[in-house]
């Protein structure tokens, strides 16, 4: 048995973002530590904040607004830089095929019986691929 599981586009682009924003958080968090020993609680005392939703925050667990960002930027004495610009697609991000390479072929199922499968190319905006069975 074979399952399709799609988040779809806009909730995989929203979680690369949100990844990339909490993965520069950390970042930056790690630079300041090294420069001046910032630490959580540190910088939880500065925003008058529990580390315990300060750690939240950055791990993921807890939703961050723009405000919070902003704030957490500030604690760190550091400059948000914001752009938006065209996506550039590379390899390893799990773009939806345009084309396949895939043809026929014989699959042998565990009771013995085959069937022969043809999968058929379906456009990059396609939920769902396509599959035509033939005894």
């Amino acid at each position: 048995m074979c399952f399709h599981f799609d988040i779809g586009s806009r909730a995989r682009h929203a979680g690369r973002f949100i990844g990339r924003v909490r993965g520069e958080l950390l970042r930056a968090l790690s630079e300041r530590k090294a420069e001046t020993g910032l630490s959580q609680q540190a910088l939880a005392r500065k925003l008058g904040a529990d580390r315990a939703q300060i750690n939240r925050q950055l791990s993921g667990e807890a939703s961050l607004s723009l405000r919070s960002l902003a704030d957490l930027a500030w604690a760190m004495d550091m400059e948000i830089s914001f752009e938006l610009k065209k996506p550039v697609a590379s390899a390893g991000q799990n773009q939806p095929m345009t084309t396949s390479t895939v043809r026929h072929g014989q699959i042998k199922y565990i009771n013995g019986s085959t069937r022969k499968i043809s999968v058929v190319a379906t456009p990059a905006n396609s939920e769902l691929g396509q599959a035509k069975k033939s005894a």
